[in-house]
C-alpha cells in the first residue's frame, strides 16, 4: 500500500502505467490498492498531476516532458476518457507516429470520429467529423491512428502552405507514396481546405531531408523560383564534387540548408579527420566556383527573413551568369 511521500507507484500500478505512457486512471489506482483518500492526498500535495479529469501522471515525470512528448501523453489521456470509435488524426497523429512537422500547434488533441454529426472543440480535444476508411487508418502503440498520407493531407487542409508542405514531404519520406497522397486528397476533395491541400500535394517531395528543407523550398516556391532539383549530384571533369540540397541548374546555383557541403565522412571520425574534411570542403567549393556554380548557404534563422534569402539566391543567379559569360 502506498503512503504519502515521494510518490513511487506500486509494482501493479507501474505495470499499468507502462502501457499508457506513464498515465493511470483513478479507477486503475484503486484496483492497484490505493484508496480514494490516498489518491486525493497525492494530488493535493502535487506528487501527482491531473492530465485530464480522473487521469494522472507523476508530477516530476510529467514536468520533464518535452512539448511533443507531452502532447502524446495528452493524446493518451484523451483516449482513456473517450468512448466509441476514435482515431488520432492531424497533428496528434503526426506526434504519435513521429511524423516530422514544422512548428506545429499542439494546443488541442485531434481525433476523427465518423459518427459525429459535425466537428467540435471541447475540453482541449478537437473532434473532427469525417469518414475514416480502413486504408486511411492503422494501429500504432495500441491506438487507431490515421495513415501517414491521411495525416499529412489533414494537416495540409487545416494549416498554411509551408507547414502543409513539410507534413506531406515527411509523409513521403516516411514511406507513403505519391499515389496514396493523391488518393487521399481525392477522397476528401469536397472537405474544407482540400483546394489548398491540393497545391501542397502537387509540390510535395520526399527528397526533402527535414522540415527546414521543406520550409526553404516553400519560400522559393512562393517567390516564383522553385529549385529545379533536390539532392542534386554535382560533377566536374575530375568526378563527383558532392550533393546539394537544392539546385537551380538553369541559374548555375546550388543551395545548402543548415549545414556544410555534403560529403562522406565515416562515423566516429576524430578531430584530425574532421579538419581534413573541412579543408576538403573548401576545395570542393573552389571546384564548384571553377565549374561556374554559385553556392548559397542558410540556416534556420534565415527562414524568418524570406525576402532576404530570396534576394541572396537571386544575386547568386546573377553571379553565376557573369562567370559563365566571362569564362
Amino acid at each position: 500500500m502506498a503512503t504519502v511521500g515521494d510518490f513511487e507507484p506500486s509494482v501493479p500500478l507501474r505495470a499499468v502505467m507502462a502501457a499508457q505512457r506513464q498515465l493511470f486512471s483513478a479507477h486503475q489506482a484503486r484496483a492497484a490498492g490505493y484508496t480514494a483518500g490516498e489518491i486525493e492526498r497525492l494530488r493535493a500535495s502535487h506528487r501527482i498531476v491531473s492530465v485530464r479529469r480522473g487521469v494522472y501522471a507523476v508530477t516530476a515525470d510529467y514536468a520533464a516532458l518535452a512539448p511533443l512528448a507531452r502532447h502524446a501523453v495528452a493524446a493518451q489521456a484523451a483516449l482513456m476518457c473517450l468512448a466509441g470509435p476514435v482515431t488520432l488524426s492531424h497533428e496528434t497523429a503526426a506526434v504519435w507516429t513521429s511524423l516530422e512537422m514544422l512548428r506545429p500547434t499542439l494546443g488541442d488533441v485531434h481525433v476523427t470520429r465518423p459518427q459525429l454529426q459535425a466537428s467540435r472543440r471541447e475540453a482541449g480535444i478537437y473532434h473532427h467529423h469525417g469518414a475514416m476508411p480502413d486504408l486511411q487508418r492503422r494501429h500504432v502503440e495500441g491506438a487507431a491512428v490515421t495513415s501517414a498520407a491521411r495525416t499529412a493531407v489533414d494537416i495540409a487542409r487545416h494549416t498554411d502552405f509551408t507547414r502543409g508542405l513539410a507534413a506531406c514531404d515527411s509523409a513521403l519520406r516516411s514511406g507513403a507514396t505519391r499515389a496514396e497522397l493523391i488518393a487521399t486528397l481525392e477522397f476528401c476533395s469536397s472537405w474544407p481546405g482540400a483546394r489548398s491541400a491540393g497545391r501542397v500535394v502537387s509540390h510535395a517531395d520526399g527528397r526533402a531531408a527535414n522540415p527546414g528543407e521543406s520550409w526553404s523550398r516553400a519560400v522559393f516556391i512562393e517567390a516564383g523560383i522553385p529549385p529545379t532539383s533536390l539532392q542534386l549530384e554535382v560533377r566536374d571533369a575530375a568526378g563527383l564534387i558532392g550533393f546539394a540540397d537544392f539546385g537551380w541548374e538553369d541559374g548555375m546555383t546550388l543551395g545548402e540548408f543548415d549545414g556544410r557541403w555534403k560529403y562522406a565522412v565515416p562515423p566516429g571520425t576524430d578531430a584530425a579527420v574532421a579538419t581534413r574534411a573541412l579543408w576538403a570542403e573548401k576545395r570542393r567549393e573552389d571546384r564548384l566556383r571553377a565549374a561556374g556554380y554559385s553556392v548559397v548557404r542558410w540556416a534556420w534563422e534565415d527562414l524568418f527573413a524570406p525576402d532576404r534569402l530570396v534576394a541572396r539566391v537571386s544575386a547568386a543567379f546573377d553571379r553565376a551568369g557573369g562567370r559563365r559569360r566571362t569564362a
